[in-house]
């Protein structure tokens, strides 16, 4: 196994794009490598050092569990947005050969370009569920 590092993943739970896709990875995940946390059932205490509830609800983070830098290119270990979900593919069987493709020029940048849009509508998404919750109670 070419990375058997454990991974923490931080993600949206109630988003539903979300959900479906962190329940195919854990089926994938036979060797327990990836570790979820949903960050809408965390307390604010809970939440890592250093980064809020907005930080990670605003683009996906990951970290490798027990190492304070994995390469990313950031000083605190963590890997942002299109290096998150290589991370995670390189831990799971069926897509850790496809993981390249997030490193691959070009293709990184059409996927940086799609994890956009995808933000942009799951944060349209999220006001629209937080103002129904809203008008509800």
């Amino acid at each position: 196994m070419k990375n058997q590092t454990p991974l923490t993943v931080w993600y949206d739970g109630e988003c539903p794009v979300c959900r479906q896709e962190v329940a195919l990875y854990r089926r994938m995940d036979r060797h327990d490598l990836i570790h979820w946390v949903d960050i809408g059932a965390l307390g604010d205490h809970q939440l890592p050092p250093g980064k809020s509830r907005d930080d990670l609800l605003g683009r996906f983070h990951t970290r490798p569990i027990g190492t304070e830098d994995d390469g990313a290119d950031n000083k605190d270990g963590y890997l942002i947005g299109v290096d998150a979900f290589a991370a995670i593919w390189q831990r799971l069987p069926w897509l850790r050969r496809g993981a390249f493709l997030f490193h691959t020029p070009g293709i990184r940048q059409l996927a940086k370009f799609g994890y956009l849009g995808f933000l942009k509508w799951q944060r349209g998404h999220r006001a629209r569920r937080e103002a129904v919750a809203k008008a509800i109670t």
